[in-house]
């Protein structure tokens, strides 16, 4: 499935790479079998690459040779790429050998770069959605939960394990895409963020105290709602002032436990937003490969541009370096240069080898949550 401004796998077929030459221009080729396709078939790729329209369905068109075999070449600039095979639509991907929806290649792209390939079926309507993991602890739903000027969506909470001895809720974590934070069946990918099961653990490792998990599910205004403008800041205002203090009612969180506000992609711009927005509530932010720039856009640039003054929340960022990590990187490079002339509270750390996706994330989290701990007990 497409990865948008939601924004794993091994490459199921052979790249080969011929020796690189001085271009600047790369390109990547592809030889697709497909038995039994019809040759009126639109056989596409579909990936992260900018020169496709990122995870359109079909972004590049292959052509029928003969022979059960599609061929098809892209010019590129050298990157890191991730990309799946459809039949122009998101309703027909490409299958592995179990029936189940491949996940999504990766390669480098550099110099002359050939791919090749088999698919023997392809995904419709019956295909079965792989789903991987579990929930682990106690997690409620509180429904749909509406707020003036934006769409319905539904919360979860997740209650911690108990100590010996009993102690209180001392931390509160908000995290944005709640769908895919801890169970995989709701997840849009088959797989969550693991993040239940990376609290529970600190939690009974006393890495961190007892720590309530709050998540709120995206919608179809997902873009407008995790980005700079009116509907970004309604947002943040009803998580921060009405959504987050009902939650902390409900489950007698103390009043000085202190909130992080946690999400990737767009999650990881809108948790900026927040503590930015409200950095009296929040006391700690997460952005975990933040659109702080993409297709033109820089919120760094945005933010000096209103000549902000910065603040005083600790804020963790950091990002992979695969596909759209690749182009995420330029903005997170200026936000990190803006923190450094503010003399931010701040953090930013780079994965190498790590993707834009669920699992990748979530294997930060216990490194993240970490270094807020620490940043607020240093003097």
């Amino acid at each position: 499935m497409r990865r948008l401004a939601l924004l794993g796998c091994a490459l199921l077929g052979v790249a080969c790479t011929e020796p690189h030459t001085e271009s600047k221009e790369s390109r990547l080729s592809f030889t697709v079998v497909a038995p039994g396709l019809s040759p009126d078939s639109s056989l596409c790729v579909a990936g992260s690459a900018q020169a496709w329209g990122p995870w359109q369905p079909c972004g590049l068109v292959l052509t029928y040779m003969g022979d059960d075999r599609w061929e098809g070449t892209a010019p590129l600039t050298p990157q890191s790429l991730e990309y799946k095979f459809t039949l122009g639509a998101w309703a027909h991907e490409a299958l592995d050998a179990e029936g189940q929806k491949r996940p999504n290649a990766d390669l480098t792209v550099e110099g002359l770069v050939h791919v090749q390939d088999t698919v023997l079926a392809w995904s419709d309507a019956n295909t079965a959605r792989r789903v991987v993991g579990q929930i682990t602890g106690e997690l409620e739903s509180l429904g749909e939960q509406e707020a003036e000027g934006l769409l319905p969506r539904e919360v979860w909470v997740w209650s911690p394990p108990q100590t010996n001895p009993p102690t209180p809720i001392q931390r509160v974590l908000v995290m944005h895409d709640g769908q895919n934070v801890v169970d995989p069946a709701t997840s849009n990918f088959g797989v969550d963020w693991g993040v239940d099961e990376v609290l529970d653990s600190m939690v009974r490792a006393g890495a961190v105290p007892r720590t309530l998990l709050v998540t709120a599910a995206c919608t179809a205004e997902r873009s407008a709602e995790y980005g700079p403008g009116q509907r970004g800041a309604r947002y943040v205002d009803w998580l921060m002032t009405e959504l987050v203090p009902d939650v902390r009612g409900r489950y007698g969180v103390p009043e000085d436990a202190p909130t992080t506000v946690a999400g990737a992609s767009m999650g990881g711009l809108i948790s900026f937003i927040a503590a930015e927005r409200h950095p009296d509530l929040v006391n700690a932010a997460i952005c975990m490969s933040p659109a702080f720039g993409y297709a033109g856009f820089s919120y760094a640039d945005s933010l000096k541009a209103r000549r902000w003054g910065g603040h005083g929340v600790p804020l963790w960022i950091d990002n992979g370096t695969v596909g759209l990590e690749e182009q995420l990187q330029p903005g997170v490079d200026a936000m990190e240069k803006l923190a450094q002339t503010l003399d931010l509270d701040h953090v930013v750390k780079v994965y190498d080898g790590a993707k834009h996706f669920e699992p990748d994330w979530g294997r930060r989290m216990p490194e993240a949550l970490g270094w807020v701990e620490s940043a607020w007990t240093r003097d």
